[in-house]
């Protein structure tokens, strides 16, 4: 699991930093078993809206993203999954440092103008 993978200093984001997330995002350990804080909790994601998700090699958030990106699909609802092997958490704020940030806000923004041109 991505967790365990990135338990050290030499990124950005790691373990004890998403531990420290979590206790200021639901101080409360039960109800972070509710799907509105963990969505991947959730029975059924069948009716969400169309998603589009990023997620970085070197993540600890990295496999809850695909994972998501598979429940989502099983529910049937449309979902489009681009994932950067060289990258960290945050990699995407360093547009015009990192040519993948430009790729991956490029791919957001023609993601969002399909989806408006769709609705």
């Amino acid at each position: 699991m991505s967790y365990r993978e990135h338990d050290g200093t030499e990124f950005i984001l790691n373990r004890r930093d998403m531990a420290w997330f979590w206790d200021q995002y639901v101080p409360d350990a039960d109800a972070r078993r509710n799907p509105y804080a963990s969505p991947l909790r959730a029975a059924s994601l069948a009716g969400l809206p169309p998603a589009w998700i990023l997620t970085a090699e070197h993540d600890p958030l990295r496999d809850e993203g695909f994972e998501y990106t598979e429940k989502l699909s099983a529910a049937g609802v449309p979902v489009q999954h681009r994932h950067y092997g060289e990258q960290i958490h945050g990699f995407a704020t360093l547009v015009n440092i990192v040519d993948d940030a430009d790729r991956a806000l490029a791919d957001a923004g023609a993601a969002i103008r399909a989806a408006i041109a769709d609705a």
